[in-house]
């Protein structure tokens, strides 16, 4: 298992989508992004997506030279089309664009449809957490029928729908919640494939609807879960109607929607509510009383929402990031395909 210093690895995946016809801007802000999620132990949004948006672009599915575009648009709104543009580039437009609009007013919503697959949600609002402001995201999966099958169904039927929310903290990092409604995110499942790992129980089903531990089963007609039941199946469907309808992304099942994200992004100026020091204060007590709360068994510390993520970074930004054989080989492969340099 390789272990890459991050900024060869994010240059070596900027050259690889460069040599798809890529601009050079966009190539890499894709391979930073990716790159960073995999900083952040998230390795399912991690490198191991260049294969995939590679193939993307081979079926037309991503547009590499496409840039989002602004469709409608009031003082605290706006929409945009990505064209099938790169989703990290679609949804860094959109969130710096709600950050400008959030300044100057209480709230702004910023909607993207008809981009790529955006990566780690939750590095979208925490550029918005960075710059004082509370960020929501809802991002609904266009994937044709589905991957998830709805609470007491056995049958595809939603994307894994992921919901980001982040909120500025004082003097720690900001509290960060990034999670698929799915009983997890679909890279996961990638990786314990590639891995050769077993999944845990209640992640998903095979095809006749048998719970599975085999990851292998999700991709011969299988099914993920939703999380939590029939609460993750309800936050499924309403990031359906938020991100994929009320965009007018679509969604599974949906006449004209096309494989990638539908994103709504809902963010607060804190300032318009109440002094943003009072805010801080009370949030500090908050995180303060959490973070005093004595230890369960098996546990050394509790940890706020996003602690892990900055946590995980600092490690690997010293160590590097280790990536299973089977992902290394692909990327390997494909970039030899395409004319790249090793890694350097």
């Amino acid at each position: 298992m390789p272990e890459l210093q991050p900024l060869p690895l994010a240059n070596y995946a900027s050259r690889i989508f460069q040599a798809v016809d890529t601009p050079k801007i966009t190539a890499d802000l894709v391979g930073q992004s990716l790159v960073s999620a995999n900083l952040a132990g998230h390795d399912s949004h991690g490198v191991i997506r260049i294969v995939q948006y590679l193939r993307q672009i081979d079926e037309g599915e991503i547009r590499p030279r496409a840039r989002p575009e602004i469709e409608r648009e009031t003082p605290v709104m706006v929409l945009y089309n990505g064209h099938r543009c790169f989703g990290q580039l679609g949804a860094k437009v959109a969130i710096e664009d709600g950050i400008g609009k959030a300044r100057g007013n209480a709230v702004s919503v910023v909607a993207l449809k008809h981009s790529g697959h955006v990566g780690r949600l939750g590095e979208w609002v925490g550029l918005a957490a960075e710059e004082g402001l509370i960020a929501l995201a809802y991002a609904n999966g266009g994937r044709s029928g589905g991957l998830v099958a709805p609470f007491g169904g056995a049958e595809r039927r939603m994307g894994t729908n992921p919901i980001a929310v982040a909120i500025p903290l004082k003097d720690r990092p900001a509290m960060l919640l990034d999670f698929a409604t799915s009983a997890v995110a679909e890279g996961k499942v990638r990786v314990a494939f590639n891995s050769g790992k077993e999944i845990p129980e209640g992640w998903a089903l095979d095809k006749n609807g048998a719970p599975t531990k085999n990851p292998g089963d999700v991709y011969d007609g299988g099914m993920l879960l939703p999380a939590a039941g029939h609460k993750g199946f309800g936050l499924a469907l309403l990031t359906d109607y938020l991100g994929g309808i009320l965009t007018g992304a679509g969604g599974p099942g949906i006449p004209g929607s096309i494989l990638g994200n539908g994103v709504l992004f809902i963010l607060l100026n804190i300032s318009f509510f109440r002094p943003v020091d009072e805010f801080f204060a009370d949030g500090e007590q908050i995180a303060g009383r959490i973070k005093g709360t004595k230890p369960a068994p098996g546990f050394d510390e509790v940890l706020m929402p996003g602690e892990p993520e900055a946590r995980s970074a600092a490690s690997r930004q010293k160590d590097g990031i280790p990536l299973d054989d089977t992902t290394w080989a692909e990327i390997v492969e494909v970039a030899e395909k395409l004319g790249v340099d090793p890694i350097v």
